[in-house]
């Protein structure tokens, strides 16, 4: 197999070392056209989430870069200082770990349930920009299913969980009640929106930034108020607890201008973005209380039944694992599935060929082809790899070379 993954995550790295690795959707697609460039890299999907940046590629033969080399010479950060935070996966770890991933076993809180959808964006960039090739494609498409299923199936906590319920419930642990409070979202995506929809299901009241030119083109949820960006500085003064959620490689809320604002007596800021967007010398201002993304997660003992869980999340991960490992080993057979489909309709036209007129001839045809196709694919389902290729080997050389 040539699959390789490069990854930085939560359980090695603290933020100040994902962040400066971490990609927004631009800076993405930057990187794919610089790998584009290497030599022998087939395709490749970058995920990049606040706990976690993983490369995944698909090559052929040696590669002329080793990704991190790539990565750090594209983020211009030096190899040396991230090393002891990078991991390497290859081939069937690799693999593995995406199924993992992708279903939030490997989430800082087990199950969350925004990972399907980074997941399925980050296949979605890749595929957008041409570079995403039949194994990646096969690859994600049964970790995304496989996760599907085990979300339906499956629960690890009480409903659906994110990290801004985990945030509720760390702030309420504080007797910090969101109920009637004034909280600002600052960013209006896919993360900022869900906190948006969770602070007002917590009856909180709830303002989101919104940047003129995004103003018509963004999904506001009901209830809640919109600011523009531009004017955040000016209201501060308003809220009790502030998020950001934005994807930038700024800050959103400086340390200068905060100082200049006289906040509430009490007040909550919380920084859920990797880079983060909020400058850390703000939580250093009286009155404030401060939070990053790594402040956040879901005890495991918590959890219910938490080992049956898994147990079982894992057996819906190994039944798709399973079914990629027989596409890859057997793709390479396709080809010779649909010609002896073809021989076989040809067989068949030609023993019934006096009987039928030509409209039929092609229904019948379609018709074998199809049922002899499905009859090898069910073999190749319940067939160890090697006893398949046997077989196609057989009827390639028995039957596809006869004469009619």
């Amino acid at each position: 197999m040539k699959i390789k993954m490069l990854g930085i995550d939560h359980t090695k790295a603290p933020i100040e070392h994902r962040e400066k690795v971490a990609f927004s959707n631009t800076r993405i697609i930057d990187f794919l056209n610089i790998l584009k460039k290497e030599k022998n890299i087939q395709a490749s999907v970058v995920l990049s989430t606040c706990n976690r940046t993983e490369i995944f590629i698909s090559y052929e033969d040696k590669l002329t870069n080793d990704i991190d080399v790539i990565l750090c010479n594209f983020k211009n950060i030096n190899l040396k200082d991230y090393k002891k935070y990078f991991v390497y996966r290859e081939d069937k770890e690799a693999i593995e770990h995406l199924f993992m991933v992708t279903s939030g076993l490997k989430s800082k809180i087990l199950g969350e349930e925004q990972i399907i959808t980074q997941v399925k964006n980050a296949v979605d960039i890749a595929r957008e920009n041409d570079f995403l090739d039949t194994n990646l494609d096969v690859l994600f498409r049964n970790a995304i299913t496989a996760s599907k299923k085990i979300k339906t199936n499956l629960k690890f906590n009480k409903g659906s969980f994110s990290v801004i319920d985990s945030v509720i419930e760390k702030l309420e642990s504080l007797d910090i009640s969101v109920k009637d409070k004034n909280c600002l979202v600052i960013g209006n995506g896919e993360m900022g929106r869900l906190c948006v929809e969770k602070l007002l299901k917590a009856k909180a009241n709830v303002t989101m930034t919104l940047r003129q030119h995004h103003k018509g083109n963004v999904i506001v949820p009901v209830g809640a108020n919109i600011v523009n960006f531009t004017d955040r500085y000016n209201i501060l003064n308003k809220f009790d607890i502030i998020l950001s959620t934005t994807s930038t490689n700024r800050y959103m809320l400086t340390y200068e201008e905060v100082s200049k604002i006289n906040l509430k007596e009490n007040v909550v800021f919380i920084d859920l973005a990797v880079p983060r967007d909020i400058d850390t010398k703000i939580f250093s201002i009286k009155g404030v209380t401060g939070f990053n993304i790594d402040d956040f997660y879901i005890e495991e003992r918590e959890i219910k039944n938490l080992e049956d869980t898994i147990k079982q999340a894992k057996d819906i991960l190994n039944e798709y694992i399973e079914s990629f490992y027989k596409w890859y080993f057997n793709k390479d057979l396709i080809g010779s599935v649909f010609d002896i489909s073809q021989k076989v309709a040809d067989d068949v036209i030609f023993r019934v060929n006096k009987l039928l007129d030509d409209d039929a001839k092609n229904i019948v045809e379609r018709a074998s082809k199809k049922s002899i196709e499905k009859l090898i694919f069910c073999l190749r389902d319940n067939m160890e790899t090697k006893d398949f290729k046997n077989f196609i080997d057989i009827i390639e050389k028995n039957y596809l070379n006869e004469d009619m």
